[in-house]
């Protein structure tokens, strides 16, 4: 079943609010979702750590350095990097 468009509203709300470092709210779970939402496909880092929680910290940053986002979504990319710096692929 699609969310509503105000449980869409209320994602996107805490995926900003968690870019701009409030982390008020379950960090992994939001990186995960972060990482879902700018992985390239199938077998990529961001993918396996979406899909898993398992964070090759190297491989996925070297994909979020190649990511390609619009300029309001850039606070995603950076959120998700700090969070993989931070945790240090212990996830």
């Amino acid at each position: 079943m699609p969310a509503s468009l105000d449980q869409a509203d209320t994602a996107l709300q805490i995926l900003d609010d968690w870019s701009y470092g409030d982390t008020t709210v379950a960090d992994e779970g939001i990186a995960r979702l972060l990482a879902a939402t700018l992985h390239d496909g199938p077998g990529t880092a961001l993918e396996r750590f979406a899909a898993t929680g398992e964070l090759d910290a190297e491989a996925a940053l070297r994909e979020l350095g190649d990511a390609s986002v619009p300029p309001e979504r850039e606070g995603w990319v950076d959120a998700l990097g700090r969070y993989i710096i931070t945790k240090g692929g212990r996830s």
